[in-house]
Formats: C-alpha cells, structure tokens, sequence
C-alpha cells in the first residue's frame, strides 16, 4: 500500500486501469461482436490498450524529463512510478501480443 502511495493517485489509477486491461486479453479470440457483453473484450479492451500504450509512453517521458530538475527524494519517486510503468506496458502488450497477432497476421 505504501508503494501504492508512492506513485501517486493518478498515476495508480493508470496502473490499476492497465491491469483490467491485462486481464480481458485472454477473452479477446480475435473476433468482433457488438450485441452482447463480449464487445467489451473484442472492440473496447484493445482501443483502450493502444490509448493506454501512448499513455504509459508518454508518462514515463515525461517522468524522465522532470527527473533532471527534481531533488534526490523525488528522483527516487520518479524512478519507481518509470520503473512500475515501464513493468505494466511490458506485460500489457505481451499479453495482448496474440490477439493482435490473430487480427494482423493470421486473419481467419
């Protein structure tokens, strides 16, 4: 919880937000509905994804930029919330990896 505090509110939130994220890849097979409660995974979950890679991209840039004009203690917290982040949008686009792949390369 502590390091939960650490990050920030917003930026836990960002954090929380790309773990459901994570979650509903193993529900997207590649296929698109729009009448039912599977549009969440096939349509909404991957356009959140791609916002949510620019996001996280964007934050920790941003984090490193403020870096240079941050005192050590800051330094330290900016390092974790880039070290975090950079940790989430690995496993985000490892786990959503296979349904692009369905989608890009393997059309079926």
């Amino acid at each position: 919880m502590q390091q939960l505090r650490r990050l920030g509110f917003l930026r836990t939130l960002l954090v929380l937000g790309a773990a459901v994220i994570i979650l509903a890849a193993p529900f997207a097979h590649g296929g698109v509905h729009l009448h039912d409660w599977r549009v969440l995974p096939s349509a909404v979950a991957p356009a959140v994804m791609m916002v949510l890679v620019f996001v996280l991209l964007l934050d920790i840039i941003m984090s490193r930029v403020f870096m240079a004009d941050a005192n050590p203690h800051e330094r330290s917290r900016l390092a974790f919330a880039i070290l975090v982040e950079t940790i989430v949008l690995v496993a985000m686009v490892a786990a959503w990896t296979p349904f692009f792949l369905r989608i890009f390369v393997y059309p079926g």
